[in-house]
């Protein structure tokens, strides 16, 4: 299984003076995103192909025309059912939105089928690529358009997780959070638990069940994905990107980094 990532789609567009970050995503059914969260919500418009989308407990189908809205805070993730599915993803700001008076404590449906939302985010998308005068007031404001857009016809009410469900994937989000800041430090899988607060056979059973990986299994895909952003930049070589990247054991990266990847580190630091 390829690892896909942000750092590798066709177009990246973040930019620090507006509120979102912005790109469009090409996976195939060799690639999948490993689930992961952020405190923002996230859009995702389908122009090409159909994907299942999971957010917390709820799961959906998605093919070209719908939107999957995918709520601040939930861990979420996507897998193509088609040998390709291409799709906008927009993050915005939630503290834009917020100050807004948007979105506060709303929540939005998982599934959208009306092409008016990608109608906003193809707008988007324009005026971030040609950048005309005042472009940077026009994005903000569609943005808060496609929020009270979404808001006034999408507004849910989704089925709250059970108690343990929520345990669960709060243990998960904080196991995330925690490999994510610690991900270049030599971790076991008692040090993460006993970090989060749980047992190492519950920590390991419900990690497993919601992220679909063993809990190094994912600590690898963060490490691989950050030697990756190293070799790209060129100023690293394949061993200080390995060990930058939380790993002690050349041959064993350059094993883990082909698994995930798809290819050898040395072959992407040719390209670079």
């Amino acid at each position: 299984m390829i690892v896909q990532e942000s750092f590798y789609e066709n177009l990246l567009f973040a930019d620090s003076k507006l509120p979102l970050i912005f790109h469009i995503d090409l996976i195939t059914s060799e690639s999948e995103f490993v689930m992961h969260w952020q405190d923002s919500p996230e859009i995702l418009c389908f122009t090409e192909g159909r994907a299942e989308v999971v957010s917390e407990i709820q799961k959906e189908v998605c093919q070209a025309g719908d939107t999957a809205w995918i709520n601040s805070g939930n861990l979420h993730s996507v897998r193509s059912l088609t040998e390709n599915c291409r799709y906008y993803c927009l993050i915005v700001d939630r503290d834009f939105l917020d100050s807004q008076g948007i979105l506060a404590d709303r929540t939005v449906k998982l599934k959208i089928s009306d092409g008016r939302l990608l109608e906003f985010v193809e707008e988007i998308a324009r005026e971030l690529k040609e950048q005309e005068a005042c472009y940077e007031a026009r994005v903000r404001a569609l943005l808060m358009e496609l929020g009270v857009y979404a808001c006034r016809r999408y507004q849910d009410t989704p089925r709250q997780a059970s108690p343990a469900e929520s345990r669960r994937i709060r243990m998960v989000k904080e196991a995330i959070g925690f490999l994510q800041e610690h991900f270049t430090e030599n971790l076991t899988v008692d040090e993460v638990s006993g970090a989060v607060g749980f047992s190492k056979y519950y920590f390991s059973r419900g990690f497993k069940e919601i992220t679909g990986r063993t809990m190094v299994e994912y600590l690898n895909v963060i490490r691989t994905s950050h030697a990756r952003r190293l070799l790209a930049s060129g100023k690293y070589n394949v061993g200080e990107s390995a060990e930058r990247s939380g790993f002690t054991n050349l041959s064993y990266f350059t094993k883990i980094y082909k698994r995930y990847m798809g290819v050898l580190p040395s072959q992407e630091e040719a390209l670079h």
